[in-house]
């Protein structure tokens, strides 16, 4: 994958019609400039110079067209996109779910679990859940036992090695 996503002749025409771009804006503004300073420009056949404007303005035309196509190639990839992370989402609380209820786990002690693999500290779960640290400790003790993990870092492990195995991730 190339940038933007495009590839190949996707790439190549959108490169010449921004190098067209580059070319006409420094045409107009060098032209601006040499009628705001009276600079003496070469001297060009009218019909040459209104081309040459024709041309660029047509360059700038199909910019903005581009521009467009790709904005609506963008939106419809992150909508894609989140549309997987939502699936990964919903498949990630129905694993993680599926292996509280394998281990038998009180709907206490599935909440603690989570605030663990969320990161949380036995003083943050405990101040979030309105109980003191000895309780998550105690907690914490219960869902090592029914899992027959030893830690924060194996739960977490766990967990995530579960999910990897379920998605197929390598």
């Amino acid at each position: 994958m190339t940038s933007f996503g495009l590839r190949g002749p996707a790439l190549a025409l959108f490169m010449l019609v921004t190098l067209i771009q580059v070319l006409s804006t420094v045409f107009f503004i060098f032209k601006l400039l040499s009628e705001v300073f009276y600079w003496q420009a070469p001297l060009i056949p009218w019909e040459l110079q209104e081309t040459l404007e024709i041309l660029c303005s047509v360059g700038l035309l199909a910019g903005v067209v581009s521009s467009v196509v790709l904005l609506r190639l963008s939106f419809r990839r992150v909508n894609r996109i989140q549309s997987q992370l939502n699936a990964t989402a919903g498949q990630f609380e129905d694993l993680v779910a599926s292996q509280f209820t394998e281990w038998a786990l009180t709907p206490t002690e599935r909440h603690v679990a989570l605030l663990v693999i969320k990161g949380f500290s036995n003083p943050e779960i405990a101040g979030l859940r309105g109980t003191s640290e000895s309780t998550v400790k105690s907690q914490l003790t219960a869902i090592f036992r029914k899992s027959g993990l030893s830690s924060r870092q194996q739960l977490v492990s766990c967990v995530i090695e579960d999910i990897l195995v379920a998605l197929k991730v390598d």
